[in-house]
């Protein structure tokens, strides 16, 4: 398993991730990184009826997640540019894949919250909490910056999805009111 050794190296010497060639297998250990994480996820939805069931669903998350994730690592490096840090988007967005293997610690959180452990809710933050907090180490190796720089470039992305979020759903409850009147 070369994408599981070149993980394991990942981990062992993260300044690799920076490194003039880009580690073998780094690439293979990030999508895995997205489809096991995404499983994770998925199961855990699964298992409170959140998703219809199936391999084409499980799919269509995955492309979701792909898709989201490479808009936030562009976002990420568009903003660590227009500010002066120097790094590059493609492995931030590999870095990304590779801390999207926290997801799956939402399958042993999903059965605890079924037994009445720690709530749904609670494992979710846990375990974005988490993701995010190794985003924003992983953004600090690849771009040499400081932390609170590195947390506003991982948040910011998600606060613009949640402000613009927020405004489609203000403007369907007001479409919503003046087609009642």
């Amino acid at each position: 398993m070369n994408a599981l050794t070149s993980l394991a190296a990942l981990l062992e010497r993260p300044e690799t991730l920076t490194a003039e060639p880009r580690p073998a297998g780094l690439g293979r250990a990030a999508m895995l990184g997205y489809a096991a994480g995404t499983l994770g996820a998925f199961i855990f939805l699964r298992l409170f009826s959140a998703v219809p069931p199936g391999v084409l669903s499980y799919l269509v998350v995955l492309t979701f997640v792909l898709a989201a994730n490479f808009l936030f690592a562009g976002l990420t490096h568009l903003f660590m540019d227009l500010t002066g840090a120097r790094g590059a988007a493609g492995r931030l967005f590999l870095a990304f894949g590779v801390t999207d293997y926290f997801f799956a610690l939402l399958v042993p959180l999903a059965f605890f919250s079924k037994l009445g452990a720690p709530g749904a809710f609670l494992s979710v933050v846990l375990v974005v909490t988490l993701v995010v907090y190794a985003r924003v180490r992983l953004v600090r190796r690849v771009y040499p910056v400081s932390t609170n720089k590195a947390l506003l470039s991982v948040l910011l992305p998600y606060a613009a999805f949640c402000a613009l979020f927020f405004l489609v759903f203000v403007y369907s409850i007001a479409w919503l009111i003046w087609l009642v009147v």
